[in-house]
């Protein structure tokens, strides 16, 4: 059992091993039109990105979803005037609760955030966006564990 006790660890241990960098990783500008936010996300086949400012910093994310939502927010009626998108920036439209963890964070705490989340940006102390942690990375680690743990239980019980 002294290998259990080694990677027992892995809900306290940093998440940083974990982390997509900052090189690639999409993101939009708070400043950017609608239009070209919604340009980037289907050209890059994804429905979220995290929205940085002119220095770097994280201000949230933004979603196809986001911009939907937006837009029929400021439509008349239930009809979605899309050229409208041009005159809209990103900002307006963006999820400001999503700023991001700090690369430092433990593995149960980033584990928690990204429950509800398919990714969470991570953060240095100045906001700055260092990359991104996925909840599929996450899982695959938890798997890993759990399998490790399976296969030492598994392996005592035959040894018995």
């Amino acid at each position: 059992m002294q290998k259990r006790d080694e990677t027992s660890y892995l809900f306290s241990r940093e998440i940083t091993p974990y982390i997509i960098p900052r090189e690639k990783v999409v993101t939009v500008n708070t400043d950017w039109s609608l239009k070209r936010a919604l340009l980037v996300l289907t050209r890059n086949g994804t429905n979220s990105v995290p929205v940085i400012n002119n220095k770097e910093q994280v201000e949230g994310v933004i979603s196809k979803t986001d911009i939907l939502d937006f837009m029929l927010k400021i439509s008349r009626g239930n009809e979605i005037d899309f050229s409208q998108l041009s005159e809209h920036t990103v900002i307006e439209a963006m999820n400001k609760n999503h700023s991001g963890i700090l690369a430092n964070s433990i593995f149960s705490f980033a584990f928690e955030v990204l429950v509800n989340q398919s990714y969470i940006p991570i953060i240095d102390l100045k906001g700055e966006l260092v990359g991104i942690l996925t909840r599929k990375v996450m899982m695959e680690q938890v798997i890993n564990y759990f399998k490790e743990e399976y296969i030492e239980t598994m392996t005592g019980k035959f040894q018995k």
